[in-house]
């Protein structure tokens, strides 16, 4: 049997506990990693989908932390994962009650919390935020030829975000969306272009989920293959389609799908 994390570091487990208890910065960033595994795992142990790879992290080029190939599509998923000091609950005939207190520095546990949590996560409701960005700021260029420095990731950049909800009730609980389905960045340093076309940093989610979040990533799968495969039959009856961008919406909480004109042209025949 290899050795333990703990013998590695030669630590005791109460010894280790308490240097990640005490660490949000690296609590966060363990519980990030378990995530994307307990995704992958729950996936192949589907059967549904092949291939899954994960891309380097520090490509700035490649956004998705698990690429599937599904129904002979490959698609990225982006995970993400609540932060602890957003994290509030209601239980039943209760009122909110905060996870963490915020203060200056490190959030303190809310004293009222753990007893009602223990007693209600299973029959409570749950609602937090999680941070929805890259991990260093890099240079976007956009279609109207302006350009800006930001982590803000992009629309079209990956196809399923997977929010892992694990602190809500120490479930390994995920919530599905498309990315386009995703609200749009509201800073003020940003053109309404702009804005548009980039996702905003921080992202509410429920428990029990709402829209745009499922339970189900085979919904989100599916649709998109769906999508696809209508691509695939309009190349191979040779019609182009072509997008015709309109002026960007009113900024509001939730994008809705892009709008686009399709023209449908017939291949010329070669001579």
């Amino acid at each position: 049997m290899s050795r333990s994390i703990l013998d590695y570091f030669d630590v005791s487990l109460d010894f280790f506990t308490q240097v990640v208890l005490n660490n949000p910065s690296l609590r966060g960033m363990i519980l990030g990693y378990i995530a994307e595994a307990k995704l992958k795992e729950a996936l192949m142990g589907h059967g549904r989908g092949s291939a899954f790879r994960k891309d380097d992290d520090h490509d700035r080029k490649k956004k998705g932390d698990l690429v599937v190939t599904y129904e002979g599509f490959e698609f990225k998923i982006e995970v993400k994962s609540l932060q602890t000091n957003t994290v509030e609950m209601l239980p039943p005939g209760g009122e909110w009650v905060r996870k963490v207190i915020k203060q200056k520095g490190p959030g303190q546990p809310n004293p009222p919390y753990l007893p009602l949590w223990e007693k209600h996560r299973f029959d409570a409701k749950f609602r937090g935020q999680f941070q929805c960005d890259a991990s260093d700021r890099r240079k976007v260029n956009f279609p109207d030829g302006s350009s800006v420095e930001t982590t803000n990731l992009l629309f079209g950049e990956f196809h399923i975000l997977a929010a892992g909800i694990f602190t809500f009730r120490e479930k390994w609980d995920f919530g599905f969306a498309l990315n386009r389905d995703l609200p749009a960045s509201t800073n003020s340093d940003y053109t309404e272009y702009q804005r548009q076309r980039l996702i905003t940093s921080m992202i509410p989610i429920t428990w029990p989920l709402q829209s745009p979040f499922v339970s189900d990533i085979y919904v989100l799968l599916d649709k998109l293959v769906t999508e696809e495969k209508a691509k695939k039959e309009d190349r191979l009856a040779g019609r182009e389609t072509v997008v015709v961008e309109q002026p960007p919406a009113k900024t509001s909480d939730v994008v809705e799908e892009p709008q686009v004109k399709v023209v449908e042209r017939k291949r010329k025949k070669k001579s």
